[in-house]
């Protein structure tokens, strides 16, 4: 399935979130040229503190295997005229510099969209391009600390940031939303537009109930923890001899269902845990008995009882355990995908939704490498573009 076959797709950004949008639209068919800086590249090459090769961290990769990657010094009149060219050409633009900074560079919308009115361009950033705080630079955990995400997330003695940049990674899905809204905008009025998507806003979107809640009661939900959204005890995770289960039983056949797969449908007769509102009052006691009783059962037994009895329950794995599990397997999700300098293809993840398999692997793009190439398809002879290196244009 290629639904974006023939978009071209010019790629400004860098890190994770413009990358995670880009890459989303590579997996739908889109033709991806990255433009990053001469020499260095984009900084995300160089994370290799978590794992890769110099030049291709391991981050990196997951987030830009099959796309082209041209080198352009957008500081120099030579490499600006090349960007031009390339977004004269391009369907969508997306880029996540700072607010202001893409104009800056003489490549705005407006000045784009004059020479090419069916131009959509997707501008990135952490608080968008309007409002009090358009100027702040932003990370994940920024995000997550200013959308009141980590409160939420912590408990009521301390406040946790979510350990994967889930912030970054959903502003980067709402800008493919975004984007595959605007070309069907463009199919109907033949022209195209600018896009703002911002970091904040994805979080709170991500906390939409939250929100509606606050507005309702006037106080601000805070975190709980483990505990379940229905904030019952047997909705919650659990240590075990063997590791730990989490638990979600919140309706009342659930409950009654859990209880008697540990023996013990006796506990329903006692009023302070017979309904849903009797186990939120009385939270503590029932945590205190499952605490003590799951403490010595094994998780992965419970796990395979639980979820035979009709319960929501899964003992807690890390990312190996379930990339090895034979139903991601099954469903195609993890793929694979080529790495300069490493024999082995690296396993990365398909678009999220079923897809045909590619028919190849997708390579991971060293720095520059498609830079002639993608000269080349402009026009440029290759005695130009030997100049334009010599100059340090590209």
């Amino acid at each position: 399935m290629n639904p974006l076959a023939g978009i071209r797709v010019l790629d400004f950004t860098h890190a994770i979130a413009g990358p995670t949008c880009t890459q989303m639209l590579q997996q739908l068919g889109a033709e991806i040229t990255k433009v990053e800086p001469p020499e260095k590249g984009d900084d995300f090459r160089h994370y290799t503190e978590h794992a890769g090769l110099p030049g291709l961290s391991v981050p990196f990769a997951s987030a830009n295997f099959g796309k082209r990657s041209v080198t352009l010094n957008l500081k120099s009149d030579a490499g600006l005229a090349i960007a031009r060219k390339l977004a004269a050409k391009a369907d969508i633009v997306v880029e996540n510099y700072r607010p202001g900074v893409i104009a800056r560079l003489g490549l705005g919308y407006d000045s784009l969209a004059a020479e090419n009115p069916r131009l959509i361009m997707l501008s990135l950033s952490g608080f968008g391009q309007t409002g009090p705080l358009r100027d702040w630079g932003a990370y994940d955990h920024i995000a997550q600390a200013v959308s009141g995400m980590a409160m939420m997330n912590g408990t009521a003695v301390a406040p946790y940031k979510i350990g994967i940049p889930v912030v970054d990674c959903f502003t980067g899905y709402l800008g493919v939303i975004a984007v595959l809204a605007a070309l069907r905008e463009r199919d109907l009025t033949g022209t195209g537009k600018a896009l703002d998507v911002a970091m904040l806003d994805a979080a709170i979107k991500l906390m939409g109930a939250a929100a509606s809640l606050f507005d309702y009661t006037g106080t601000a939900p805070t975190g709980t923890g483990n505990r379940g959204f229905r904030l019952v005890a047997t909705s919650e995770y659990y240590p075990c001899a063997d590791g730990w289960i989490a638990l979600g039983a919140n309706h009342q056949h659930q409950i009654a269902a859990m209880l008697a797969v540990f023996g013990h449908g006796e506990l329903l007769d006692d009023p302070r845990f017979a309904t849903h509102a009797a186990r939120v009052e009385n939270y503590d006691a029932l945590k205190a008995w499952l605490t003590d009783f799951l403490s010595r059962e094994s998780a992965e037994d419970l796990e395979t009882r639980l979820t035979a009895a009709g319960v929501p329950a899964a003992m807690l794995r890390n990312v190996g355990q379930i990339l090895r599990h034979p139903h991601l397997a099954g469903r195609g999700f993890v793929r694979q995908a080529s790495l300069p300098g490493r024999e082995n293809p690296l396993a990365v993840l398909g678009p999220g939704f079923a897809t045909d398999p590619a028919e190849a692997l997708p390579q991971v793009p060293t720095l520059g490498a498609d830079t002639d190439a993608v000269l080349a398809e402009l026009g440029y002879d290759a005695a130009t573009i030997t100049a334009l290196r010599a100059e340090k244009a590209i």
